[in-house]
Formats: C-alpha cells, sequence, structure tokens
C-alpha cells in the first residue's frame, strides 16, 4: 500500500463507494488488485454490498435492441430472440433466457387469442347452459370425459400464439404473428380425451374425416377409458362439440345403444372446453424442439411422448376451473370468458 500515493487511494475509495467492484477499480486505475482488495476491506463499511450473481451474458445494449424489436412486433416468439442474440452477441442463451431480460426490460407476456364471433341466439344458450350448471361442483364435472379433435403443423405450432410488449402499448401498434408455410408443411387430426382422474387415449385420424370413422374412434376408446379410471358408469357424462361429425344418425345411435348419457354442449364454445388447454399445452411443448419434425411420423412420435407425459395434477387443475368458468359466463351473459 506504500507505493500508492493518497490520491490513488482516495480515487479506489470512490469508485469502490459508487459501486464498482475490485476487479474494475483496479483496471481503471492501474493498480494490483490485491491493492484494491486491501483498500475496500478498510473502508468496507462505505462501500456498498456489490449484487450476487454471473454478469448478464449479453450487453445492456443487445438487451434493448431486443426488447425494442419485441415491443414493435417485428419479432414475437423467443426463438427468434435466441437467434438475434446470437446474430449479434455470438452467444446461445436458452428461451427461458430471453424471457427474463424481456421482462427486465418492462414487457410483459399476452396470448393471442383466436376467438369466433358469437350471435346473440349462441350468447344466449351458453348464457342458459351457464345458469344451468352454477350448482354443479368439481365433483359433478369429474364425471365427464372432455373430447376434442384439433390441427397440428409440422412447420410451427397451431396452438396459441404470443407476443410480448410493455404494459402501456398492449393495445397498440401490430400484434406479432408467426409467419407459416402454404399448408403447414403438412398437418394431422388429432382426437384426444381427458378425464379428472388422467390423461386419456388420443389417435392419429385419417384426413376427410367422416362420422363412421368417428364411431370407430368412440367404440375403441370412450369405454375402454371409463372403466380403465373406474369412473361411475351410472354417473358418467361424455362430452364433445355439435360439429356435423358429431351429430350425425349414425354417432346418435351409438350412444343411445351403448346408453352413455351426452353433455349437452352450447354452440361455438371451445372457452368452455378444458381440453382446449390441453391442447395449447401440447402445442408449447412441441415448440420446445429446436427443429420442426422431417415428417408427419416424427410429428405424431413428438405428439405422443408429450400427451404421455401430461401431469394429472394439471388435469385437475382444469377440471376445477369448470366451476368458475361458469361463474364468469354467467356474469358475462354468455360472452366469451377468458380461458
Amino acid at each position: 500500500m506504500k507505493h500508492l500515493s493518497r490520491d490513488t487511494i482516495n480515487s479506489a475509495k470512490d469508485l469502490l463507494r459508487s459501486g464498482r467492484s475490485t476487479r474494475a477499480t483496479s483496471k481503471a486505475l492501474n493498480i494490483p488488485i490485491g491493492a484494491a482488495l486491501k483498500i475496500r476491506k478498510k473502508d468496507l463499511d462505505n462501500i456498498p454490498i456489490l449484487k450476487a450473481g454471473r454478469p448478464s451474458k449479453i450487453s445492456k445494449t443487445t438487451r434493448r435492441r431486443v426488447a425494442r424489436e419485441f415491443d414493435m412486433g417485428r419479432i414475437n416468439t423467443l426463438q427468434q430472440g435466441k437467434r438475434l442474440i446470437k446474430a449479434v452477441e455470438g452467444v446461445t442463451v436458452q428461451r427461458s433466457t430471453v424471457d427474463n431480460y424481456l421482462k427486465k426490460e418492462g414487457l410483459k407476456t399476452y396470448v393471442q387469442y383466436k376467438k369466433r364471433g358469437l350471435t346473440k341466439d349462441q350468447k344466449s344458450t351458453r348464457y342458459n347452459f351457464a345458469r344451468n350448471h352454477l350448482h354443479w361442483t368439481i365433483n359433478d364435472w369429474k364425471q365427464v370425459m372432455f373430447s376434442d379433435e384439433t390441427l397440428f403443423s409440422r412447420i410451427g405450432s397451431s396452438r396459441k400464439k404470443f407476443f410480448h410488449k410493455r404494459p402501456e402499448k398492449q393495445h397498440t401498434g401490430p400484434n406479432p404473428v408467426d409467419e407459416t408455410k402454404q399448408g403447414g408443411g403438412g398437418k394431422l387430426m388429432i382426437w384426444g380425451c381427458i378425464t379428472y382422474f388422467g390423461i386419456g387415449d388420443a389417435c392419429s385420424l385419417p384426413e376427410g374425416l367422416d362420422s363412421e370413422t368417428y364411431v370407430d374412434v368412440l367404440q375403441d376408446y370412450i369405454i375402454n377409458n371409463r372403466d380403465y379410471y373406474g369412473m361411475n358408469h351410472k354417473k358418467f357424462i361424455f362430452q364433445h362439440d355439435n360439429s356435423s361429425i358429431h351429430t350425425a344418425k349414425v354417432v346418435k345411435e351409438y350412444f343411445q345403444e351403448s346408453q352413455i348419457p351426452i353433455l349437452e354442449w352450447p354452440v361455438n364454445s371451445p372457452d368452455l372446453n378444458p381440453i382446449e388447454n390441453v391442447w395449447s399445452y401440447v402445442g408449447y411443448h412441441l415448440d420446445q424442439y429446436e427443429t420442426d419434425a422431417k415428417d408427419l411420423d416424427e410429428l405424431w412420435d413428438r405428439i405422443q411422448d408429450v400427451w404421455s407425459k401430461i401431469p394429472v395434477d394439471y388435469l385437475r387443475s382444469l377440471y376445477e376451473s369448470m366451476p368458475k368458468r361458469m361463474q364468469s359466463l354467467y356474469h358475462n351473459r354468455g360472452d366469451h370468458i377468458n380461458y
């Protein structure tokens, strides 16, 4: 310490008190790091505690640029954010890291909802459905097996889209969307069912699904899944929507012969069906793959892998949301609800 001048020591104290690290102080004043450490130790009461943790992988400038690109709608997926950081900084980060950077810059994540317009009659039917099921408890909803069909694209996801913006700009400017190739590089139609007690089966459906094929699916899976989970035969109810295939004569005959009651479902009501949340869950996990499936067989393998790992607790949380959905629908007089 003797070889350092008083001015140098005072300068070191000033830097350390302003929050500079000992390494940065050593470099700024061209003094040994050991000397900076000794100065810090002697003046510890006046020096702020440094934040712990590893330094950021990318600079503040790049972080702000990424946030600006999201905020302006020029990019919208975390994967695109990763690519931008790679191009600018030459480092690879995780999607979660990009998400954390956006949060630090004040951006929030919002869902781009796709909802069909509701007619006056449809709102009325939905309102009546909510009113008739307000008294249903979770135990009542446990008796229902929900089902649905959906499409998954080989290139990109066909489920929920997200965008990132500052809260004050959420409703201004264009909401970014994913550009997709025509036809999505091929698609798979998937049928699936869920229960409170565990995930049901899922199967890949042929193009041009007709009512005869749909009956085959019902015969293969409904009773098997009901019995597998030990659901009460007398209380069991099956749900599907009002598509023309579901309401075909041959389908109605199957349910009458099988003595399986159907939950009367209001038209245009995917926001009421918890399996829609399951499709979004599957779509989200498909998006975690770094590359698109090379063909539809690989896409089906990925879907099966994600489907088989859906947690029971997640399914139960969806069922437990049903009373709240009915309350929201009732209070909205049959209009859309945010589920």
